[in-house]
């Protein structure tokens, strides 16, 4: 059987950050189900000035740090090595040097990986990191696979900074010109990535499929007081904005009991210093709306749970998990027209135009107003809507002709 090498660069280097995002549970999904298969798996991460190879047995003892399911370990030098890396990236790359098979420089990377994983091997980057050419070239002729989860600093360069569009930029034309085929998260991707590969000069072959949601533990009711909750980064494009102000202007228009509340979960990310203004300044904090920074993904989903909806009024999206999640729990959705959602929820969201704040309001306030829905109403609702999961992800990306799982693919 063909070896896999897959890239766990961000994995490691997001450790100790706090939840993981969407792009980084991706990375962890892959690492889970190819320690789960039979093919032999190594590992590569890129350090600072430095790559390491890890070979199965060195992934295995490293993905319940990576997770977050047990404490890292202490980070010994690499704290002195690196003393401007949070605590948590110190201590990943301590257990990565101590657990690889050999490190080498950039320049012998090519024999690195030649030494501890062969001649033959299938190169998995799932992650958006370490798209480099050194490892491209690195990896000769063995097949390399990415995944591509969107493309936003490049189609909505309004929501990233200058630098972070010049190093998307570079990693697509790095892709293009030597990967050998793509995984997207959905056809809206495809049909958006396609555009900007096309101007490259060089399409690749790739297969759609649609990532899975964590696992959710049994339908609850909604909470007694009417909450409704907005997850993810708080960056621009997140359009926290929009809620902040319809939450300010219920302060106005409405006695306290009449509003409901709101609880944003995630961390504060860039570009968005008016919003931490108002979540620093305003009065309503801590009486109406609440920011609990990142959580855990158990401490989310119980949270959600109890929902009165999610609301997601983002301007541009890669695939959204937290809707996912939401669905499979029956909670309500409000969110965005963008095109991911009604590929892969149809119906079940109400679609609202992320500009209009009088239309989002009316429908937070009529909800509000409903009657608390049951154990029932939740299982009714999830029960309305098919949504994708891990294991039919894997099957359509191993059943595929286009990532083929023979003893002589390579």
């Amino acid at each position: 059987m063909t070896a896999r090498l897959l890239d766990i660069s961000r994995l490691v280097s997001r450790a100790g950050l706090g939840a993981l995002t969407g792009i980084d549970r991706v990375e962890l999904a892959y690492l889970r189900e190819f320690i789960r298969r039979p093919e032999p798996l190594f590992g590569l991460c890129r350090l600072p000035r430095s790559y390491a190879v890890l070979n199965e047995e060195a992934v295995r003892r490293l993905e319940p740090y990576l997770s977050g399911d047990q404490p890292m370990p202490k980070a010994g030098l690499a704290k002195l090595l690196f003393p401007k890396f949070p605590a948590g990236r110190q201590a990943a790359i301590a257990q990565v040097f101590r657990a690889s098979s050999g490190v080498a420089s950039p320049r012998r990377l090519k024999q690195l990986i030649a030494k501890h994983v062969g001649a033959r091997f299938c190169y998995f980057n799932v992650g958006h990191a370490n798209l480099r050419v050194e490892v491209f070239q690195a990896c000769g002729n063995n097949r390399k696979t990415v995944f591509i989860h969107d493309l936003i600093p490049l189609s909505s360069p309004e929501y990233s900074t200058p630098e972070v569009r010049e190093k998307m930029l570079k990693a697509v034309k790095v892709v293009s010109e030597h990967a050998d085929d793509l995984i997207y998260n959905s056809s809206a991707t495809q049909s958006e990535a396609q555009g900007v590969f096309a101007q490259f000069g060089r399409v690749l072959p790739g297969v759609v499929s649609h990532l899975g949601g964590a696992a959710t533990s049994a339908n609850r009711p909604a909470s007694e007081k009417p909450k409704f909750h907005i997850i993810g980064t708080i960056e621009p494009r997140k359009n926290h904005r929009l809620l902040l102000d319809i939450w300010e202007q219920f302060t106005i228009d409405h006695p306290a009991e009449e509003i409901p509340e709101l609880h944003i979960i995630g961390r504060r990310g860039w570009l968005n210093q008016s919003v931490f203004t108002t979540l620093d300044v305003l009065p309503m904090m801590g009486k109406h709306v609440f920011e609990h920074g990142t959580l855990s993904d158990a401490e989310t989903t119980a949270m959600l749970a109890e929902s009165w909806g999610l609301l997601f009024p983002s301007k541009a999206e890669g695939f959204g998990l937290p809707l996912i999640e939401a669905a499979a729990l029956g909670v309500p959705i409000l969110c965005g027209q963008n095109a991911i959602y009604h590929e892969i929820l149809g119906d079940y969201p109400l679609y609202l135009n992320v500009d209009n704040s009088y239309d989002w309001s009316k429908e937070i306030l009529g909800r509000a107003g409903r009657t608390r829905e049951s154990e029932a109403d939740r299982q009714t609702r999830a029960a309305s809507v098919k949504l994708p999961d891990w294991p039919s992800h894997f099957d359509r990306i191993f059943g595929s002709v286009t990532f083929p799982n023979r003893e002589n693919d390579g």
